[in-house]
């Protein structure tokens, strides 16, 4: 599992289930993303606490219909 994943897991208060993915990895963005807002293009963010977020950076691989499937590269993984 990722450093940066793991911290995250343990800072989380609000019972998000967290991918495990790895910087590099390509995923669906259904992975990363809740699909309850317009489909991210870039990045993503998930709160944790009050005030800490995990945020995934990401490239578009393959667009798809159904933007939970569209397929993307990780390229960055951060605690803001």
């Amino acid at each position: 599992m990722n450093n940066i994943v793991e911290k995250a897991k343990a800072m989380d208060q609000f019972g998000n289930n967290l991918p495990d993915v790895e910087q590099g990895g390509e995923v669906e963005l259904g992975e990363i993303w809740d699909g309850t807002s317009p489909a991210p293009q870039e990045s993503w963010s998930i709160q944790l606490t009050d005030s800490d977020w995990i945020n995934y950076t990401f490239e578009i691989v393959e667009e798809k219909d159904d933007p939970l499937e569209t397929l993307v590269r990780i390229t960055d993984i951060e605690l803001l």
